[in-house]
């Protein structure tokens, strides 16, 4: 099974610093709106893609943030679950953070048939491509314009 790496900010939902945002959280199906009364929505099809992607792939993030004011994000939507050693912390290394979770996947016993990271800024892509040589980039809102077009150019790739 491929390994499918996911950012958050900018790629599942629409906030560019969801650390910012300062609990509580209070929840309304696709969207919060934290104590000061900024919102963050999660991005059209999201659900839907993560219910689709969990059965094909492991699931996890490569996230520059802070985990203690992410993770109740993804908790509160109900996503957390869909990913295994999800790594959210708060410094720019995505490689580092990708790599770690591939070797976390090899040390059950996995075998990572291949690595598709999707993010909406191409910032990081050259770091990771010299960590992980055969990653594949993914330039959400670019590449595709979707969850459903970034379904099905990853049932394309197989």
């Amino acid at each position: 099974m491929k390994l499918l790496v996911l950012d958050l900010d900018g790629t599942l939902w629409d906030h560019e610093d969801a650390s910012r945002l300062t609990p509580p959280y209070e929840f309304h199906g696709d969207y919060l709106v934290d104590s000061t009364g900024q919102e963050l929505h999660l991005f059209p099809g999201v659900r839907e893609f993560l219910e689709w992607a969990r059965n094909r792939f492991f699931l996890s993030i490569a996230s520059w943030n802070v985990e203690g004011k992410v993770r109740p994000i993804l908790e509160g939507f109900g996503l957390w679950h869909y990913f295994i050693f999800p790594k959210i912390e708060n410094h720019p290394n995505k490689a580092d953070m990708i790599m770690r979770t591939l070797r976390e996947l090899e040390l059950l016993g996995y075998d990572v048939e291949g690595t598709i990271y999707v993010d909406d800024r191409d910032i990081h892509i050259e770091d990771v491509k010299t960590t992980v040589p055969s990653i594949r980039f993914i330039h959400m809102w670019e590449d595709v314009e979707s969850f459903e077009e970034l379904r099905k150019l990853l049932e394309k790739l197989g």
